[in-house]
């Protein structure tokens, strides 16, 4: 009877072996992840809880995400496939560690970690051969972009009666350890949990305390909410220690935030070396006093921005052709047709008169440039997520250029004329100093471009966006250069202008032609305004323009009526812009539903990546010129529409018409500021991102080949 332990444990020690030889053939690599089920111990108890864990080991440089992904990612997942009997709990999940990328940050976890679950079995329960466990689990691995990924698992463990016949797996022991060291604990039950919310128009913070606590130390401190749109991520904690022990943690409110809620519950993580200490909290309404800015811990030193990299001059010269590709895209065009007017009529200038004008127009658009990126980097410094164009992603601006190139067309038709020469628009703001018309026609160019975008332009304003303020600002100056380049040429090549037709009788006619193109971008205008409020929104500016026609009208007439009704109908089409009806924009938007496309997510892409589909993602905007030439050159092709279906290529847009930081940072994150982008995934494979200006032979042959059927 004796010799019984030793042949319990010779089996325990056979077991033991089998299941390290089965953990190691239930490992699954896949695309920079590897993933397993492991087991504490090397056998399972029956009528007992039995600790297992998945195993997620991420490749260098790649993170996966906590349940709470951050500002982006899909949380790691796992799905059962279970004998009877036998019963897991959700996964539970160590503390993360901020992952950042650029101005967003992530929870999750950059090195291998264990998930821990609980494994129950029955009790009495008994099996001949050994339990066969399966598990599906699904990720989102992501470095500087993201694939996801899954792996079907499996796990078999003998299984004993009681834990005297089982040891510890020495493979995953340390594992095992850690991980259980970084799950959160209860709060204690002597802490006070308070959080205030502070909300108002100069103010967006969220605020926690911590009271009769006992946390010595003085590391520092992290809050991670289980809310995904509680506090800005990417913001900085601050925290202080008050007198009494009690801790005090603020943190700036996110962009998504709607309502304090009844309760914030998360996880409350103090850093101090090897001893880090987490606590799952729960905190109730209450007031809570916030930490300033100048009590948090000083952050280190910023070192020197780095010197512009080799890549710099390369930039500046896609900035410049950039700008003038520009030229010839349909968006510029209502300006170059002013700017058309005023070179025909300077034809018989002097040569030194011809310079100045080119130099004028020349000055408008760099000065122009150069304010709207200080203004573009100035709003996403404050915390805006904006891009290339963001200007026509408001109601009232897009309104008030209706307002103007309706103004224009009307002087063209000769309804009213501005000054005694129609130079350019600067004449109709300044009066008749030709000059000045040429450097207001060079401001409203760059104020009409932002429509488009160029070839070459996406990757210049992309690198700019991500560059020191004086770099971005020179790469924008480079891009104006470009758009004013043509008309520089002819100012200081006389011989260019010699090709130029004379001035004559024929130009009062071709002025007049020259207004619909005015008319038909006004018409534009009041379509996209349409989409950036309702219905209301467009019959309102509709309204401005009829004031604004009203007031041309009688502009030439006199006497106090005319006068008094003149000022009357400028103030009200001016009063408009600024109407509830105007500014009125959806809370939400729903993309347009149209056949054979989707609303893009992030969410959505991801599975569609995780059951290997052929994704292909169209981010556009009303306003933007270049995609709709696009959606109706190539997009719309029957060429494109069969490769879709025969291929099953499934189409998500992403419609950034109004803002959406969601879409901007993944332009963002593939280098371009602004719309059109268009991406082909391939299953998990990274995705190929096609040229800004597309063809359907372009788009067809990104596309991965069809599968063909097996003969018969």
């Amino acid at each position: 009877m004796r010799a019984l332990p030793y042949t319990t444990a010779i089996l325990v020690a056979l077991a033991g072996a089998a299941f390290s030889i089965s953990a190691q053939a239930a490992a699954v690599k896949t695309e920079h992840v590897e993933a397993e089920l492991v087991s504490e111990a090397n056998a399972l108890v029956s009528g007992a809880d039995n600790s297992l864990a998945l195993r997620i080991a991420p490749q260098k440089g790649w993170h996966v995400y906590w349940r709470n992904p951050g500002d982006s990612g899909i949380p790691t997942s796992i799905s059962w496939t279970l004998p009877e009997g036998a019963a897991a709990s959700d996964l539970q999940w160590p503390y993360p560690h901020r992952e950042t990328l650029g101005d967003i940050v992530n929870y999750g976890y950059s090195e291998e970690v264990l998930l821990p679950v609980t494994l129950s079995l029955a009790p009495g329960l008994t099996a001949d051969a050994p339990l066969v466990l399966k598990a599906k689990a699904k990720w989102l691995v992501c470095k500087d972009l993201c694939v996801p990924g899954s792996a079907d698992l499996e796990l078999s463990l003998p299984v004993v009666a009681n834990s005297a016949a089982t040891a510890i797996n020495e493979d995953h022991r340390a594992g095992f350890a850690k991980a259980r060291n970084e799950l959160p604990q209860p709060a204690p039950a002597d802490w006070t949990l308070n959080f205030q919310v502070y909300d108002s128009g100069s103010q967006k913070d969220f605020a926690l305390a911590v009271r009769r606590g006992a946390i010595t130390s003085d590391g520092e401190v992290s809050f991670f909410p289980y809310a995904g749109d509680l506090i800005g991520h990417s913001a900085a904690p601050r925290w202080a220690k008050d007198a009494d022990g009690s801790l005090r943690l603020s943190q700036t409110l996110s962009d998504y935030y709607t309502k304090a809620p009844d309760k914030v519950d998360g996880v409350l993580v103090v850093h101090d070396g090897d001893r880090d200490k987490a606590w799952e909290i729960s905190a109730k309404p209450g007031k809570v006093a916030l930490v300033p800015v100048s009590a948090a811990k000083p952050a280190e030193e910023t070192p020197p921005a780095a010197a512009p990299s080799p890549n710099y001059l390369l930039v500046l010269l896609l900035a410049v052709l950039g700008g003038v590709v520009l030229n010839l895209m349909p968006c510029v065009f209502p300006v170059l047709s002013i700017k058309a007017i005023s070179l025909v009529e300077a034809r018989g200038a002097t040569a030194a008169r011809q310079r100045a004008h080119a130099l004028f127009y020349t000055a408008g658009v760099l000065l122009t440039f150069a304010g709207l990126a200080g203004l573009l980097l100035v709003l996403r410094g404050s915390g805006s997520v904006i891009g290339w164009g963001f200007q026509l992603q408001q109601p009232a601006f897009v309104a008030a250029l209706a307002y103007l190139f309706f103004a224009m067309g009307l002087s063209l038709s000769g309804v009213v004329e501005f000054g005694t020469r129609l130079m350019g628009v600067g004449q109709s703001l300044v009066g008749s100093g030709g000059y000045r018309a040429s450097f207001f026609t060079g401001v409203l160019a760059v104020a009409v471009a932002s429509p488009c975008t160029a070839p070459f332009m996406g990757t210049a304003l992309g690198y700019a966006l991500a560059q020191p303020a004086a770099v971005a600002i020179s790469v924008f100056l480079a891009l104006g250069f470009g758009l004013a380049l043509p008309f520089l040429a002819i100012g200081f090549f006389p011989f260019l202008a010699k090709a130029l037709p004379r001035p004559g009788a024929w130009m009062e006619t071709f002025k007049q032609f020259m207004a619909f193109p005015l008319y038909l971008t006004a018409l534009w205008l009041i379509w996209v305004l349409g989409g950036l409020t309702d219905r209301n929104g467009m019959t309102v500016a509709l309204l401005g323009l009829l004031l604004i026609a009203f007031a041309l009208w009688l502009w030439k007439r006199t006497g106090l009526v005319s006068g008094a009704l003149k000022l009357a109908a400028i103030a009200a089409a001016l009063a408009l812009l600024a109407s509830p009806m105007m500014t009125k924009i959806a809370a939400t938007h729903v993309a347009a539903q149209g056949v054979g496309y989707e609303p893009y997510s992030e969410a959505r892409l991801a599975e569609l990546r995780a059951e290997g589909r052929t994704v292909f993602v169209n981010f556009t905007a009303d306003w933007c010129i270049t995609c709709k030439v696009n959606e109706r050159v190539a997009l719309a092709s029957d060429a494109v529409k069969n490769a879709f279906a025969e291929r099953k290529v499934v189409w998500l847009e992403g419609d950034w018409t109004r803002e959406d930081p969601l879409i901007t940072r993944t332009l963002e994150h593939f280098g371009r500021s602004g719309v059109p982008l268009y991406l082909v995934y391939a299953g998990a494979a990274e995705p190929t991102v096609l040229p800004q200006l597309l063809t359907p032979e372009m788009v067809v042959a990104a596309l991965p080949p069809a599968v063909q059927a097996p003969n018969p």
